[in-house]
């Protein structure tokens, strides 16, 4: 069976009702949090049979917070960061509130930027986006210059994009996100195609804009991208199953087993919690068995980077306690405390 894939609107309209489903936006003012209340999203695959790519998802985003998302590939990963953007598809039911981030499409950046280029050249695409949010006339050739700059496009600001590689491409598209202010930006897997010193440079745009109040969705399935303190959602067969801070996530806790549970298939859908987990060990067929029942990570079918496996073996052992180290920072501590054990 092929993949299931919804077709996308923006969202202009106060009332959404497809496919006798009701679903609704609504905007809200200021600093109201943006919100989806039990949303699932139908697609149909190309012998119509209908599938599900979001299962009754509920989730608030408040102005200025820095949300992670992760899954494997297929898990609704991107359709959840495509409605958050303001991405509405034909299919769907529940309740959205935009809240803060408003009416109309937030700016994303998609894993395969040639899906949202309309321009001809970056300088083309970058004017596009800054014409698109009603930025001033006299203002937009410096916005634009700015932009470039930015992202290190200015030699390439006029080059079609067949001379272009996908990286470079991939780069004009976050400078086209990025070139004007919005109280949202939405990264879908956006630095797939750079290499690290570009990687490095997106994640500090987006840092930054953060820090100056907007608030960031960033996706993705390289886990050396989290911060200890990142909110982190991870989708797992079109569920959220779990919703918490990265360290948690990457290494559970005792007490996250005894107060949060992990969310299970019927219970991730009726909104109910579960005492005896949602994955059976079975089904993650990479994880060490005693490292499994401690880790979301590997209970939504990720692979932990080495140094997190090795945190939580020698945590096993006796030689690390929580908080376990995730930052370099944090790593070197260790080492620097066990040079002087």
């Amino acid at each position: 069976m092929s993949e299931n894939r919804p077709v996308w609107n923006a969202a202009i309209g106060n009332t959404v009702e497809k496919d006798s489903r009701p679903g609704r936006i609504d905007y809200g003012q200021g600093i109201e949090p943006l919100e989806i209340d039990r949303v699932t999203i139908y697609g149909e695959d190309e012998t119509d049979e209908q599938g599900v790519r979001l299962r009754a998802a509920s989730l608030t985003l408040k102005a200025g917070e820095w949300l992670t998302v992760v899954g494997v590939n297929g898990s609704g990963k991107s359709t959840l960061a495509r409605l958050l953007a303001g991405l509405l598809p034909e299919r769907m039911s529940g309740v959205i509130r935009r809240g803060f981030a408003g009416e109309g499409v937030s700016p994303i950046v998609l894993q395969q930027p040639k899906a949202q280029l309309f321009g001809e050249t970056p300088r083309e695409e970058i004017v596009f986006a800054l014409e698109w949010r009603n930025v001033p006339a006299e203002r937009m050739v410096e916005a634009a210059e700015q932009a470039l700059r930015s992202a290190g496009l200015t030699a390439l600001a006029d080059e079609s994009w067949e001379r272009l590689s996908g990286g470079q491409r991939q780069m004009a598209a976050f400078a086209a996100a990025t070139a004007f202010s919005s109280p949202l930006l939405v990264m879908d897997e956006a630095t797939s195609m750079l290499d690290e010193d570009n990687r490095d440079a997106v994640m500090r745009r987006a840092r930054e804009l953060h820090s100056c109040g907007t608030a960031v969705v960033w996706v993705t399935q390289r886990l050396d991208e989290l911060s200890p303190d990142d909110r982190v959602v991870a989708v797992q067969e079109g569920r959220i199953v779990y919703d918490g801070d990265g360290r948690e996530f990457l290494y559970g806790s005792a007490r996250a087993e005894a107060e949060r549970g992990w969310l299970g298939t019927e219970e991730a859908e009726n909104g109910e919690r579960m005492e005896g987990g949602g994955a059976s060990e079975s089904d993650m067929g990479h994880a060490d068995s005693a490292l499994w029942p401690l880790s979301p990570c590997l209970r939504a079918g990720l692979r932990l980077p080495y140094l997190m496996e090795l945190a939580l073996e020698l945590r096993k052992l006796g030689k690390l306690r929580d908080p376990l180290p995730m930052t370099e920072r944090e790593w070197e501590q260790v080492w620097g405390n066990a040079g002087h054990g």
